[in-house]
């Protein structure tokens, strides 16, 4: 493959749709940053964070610009290292318009065009998709409306480029749990061995957890209604773990429930633990993928995450 073909229909008018190609503030809401100016023969960039393919900057020069039917301009980065172009039509269909992008010249090249043809297939997929849900939001007002909070319990999802498997280990040790969550954790089985800081919990372990700021909960291991789950006591509600292999990786859900029907237990529990598990679900995320354990460890700002933390008990005012 040398030319990469797309096509995808929006329902908005075509001269709506043209202004996220021509308005740098919208062409950079959907694609990337940019200076582009509208002027033909014009030259004019694209700004990204570099990566080890790129330097994040891609070279381009308007080469045709016919409002709102039709623009072309090259496409050359460091990567490529010659130019490419992308052509962009706007076809009207009744009240929808039809996009319609030709991305081509990749002969042009002075490297392997493969894998650079390949991340530009994928990219240009993605960035249409963004496009697409953009325009929904503005001329539609189609936005996901908010479902009735149910107060007794609620689900985080984390993607994580991590093994399945590897994820289970992490909530079902010492080493895991103390690696990401807590301070200190200690497991016992039924008949109050001590497992090892490396030994899987079984259902019917209890374990006890301490955190940097002290404060110390009791719980116990449950049974898994699946293989992929792993299930706990929170205090007065449970948890369960559940990984799904997801892209390579894995996505995670974490369910708090059986929460207390109480306006006490709605910010005890519901508020403060939901902001919680985000802090510590983003600490999990970096330490499998990144190998950095990013916690606040102090005693007296460890839990500065918590709803009821207070700035003042640590001398400091807003």
């Amino acid at each position: 493959m040398t030319v990469i073909k797309k096509e995808t229909t929006v329902h908005a008018p075509r001269n709506i749709v043209w202004r996220y190609f021509e308005n740098p503030d919208l062409l950079a809401g959907w694609l990337m940053r940019n200076n582009f100016s509208g002027k033909v023969d014009e030259e004019f960039q694209f700004f990204a964070r570099s990566s080890t393919e790129w330097d994040g900057v891609l070279h381009c020069r308007l080469v045709e610009f016919d409002p709102p039917r039709k623009l072309a301009y090259t496409w050359n980065a460091n990567d490529i290292k010659g130019d490419t172009l992308v052509t962009i039509e706007l076809i009207e269909e009744a009240e929808n318009t039809r996009i319609r992008l030709i991305h081509s010249n990749f002969e042009n090249a002075l490297v392997d065009v493969e894998p650079v043809i390949r991340r530009h297939d994928e990219g240009w997929t993605d960035h249409l998709h963004i496009l697409a849900m953009q325009l929904e939001e503005e001329v539609n007002e189609e936005r996901q409306a908010p479902k009735p909070i149910d107060w007794a319990q609620f689900d985080l999802h984390v993607a994580i480029n991590a093994e399945p498997e590897r994820i289970f280990e992490v909530w079902s040790t010492v080493d895991g749990m103390e690696s990401f969550f807590v301070e200190m954790m200690r497991i016992t089985r039924p008949d109050g061995v001590e497992r090892a800081t490396n030994e899987r919990a079984e259902p019917g372990d209890k374990f006890v957890w301490r955190w940097q700021n002290g404060r110390c909960v009791f719980g116990k291991y449950q049974k898994p209604q699946a293989d992929d789950e792993i299930r706990f006591t929170f205090g007065e509600s449970k948890i369960c773990i559940s990984v799904r292999p997801y892209r390579g990786g894995s996505l995670l859900r974490l369910r708090q429930y059986d929460i207390p029907e109480s306006e006490d237990a709605r910010m005890h529990i519901h508020a403060n633990c939901r902001g919680g598990w985000v802090y510590f679900l983003t600490i999990l995320k970096t330490l499998l993928e990144k190998g950095v354990d990013g916690r606040d460890k102090t005693r007296a700002t460890g839990a500065s995450f918590s709803t009821y933390f207070d700035s003042p008990s640590v001398g400091v005012t807003f």
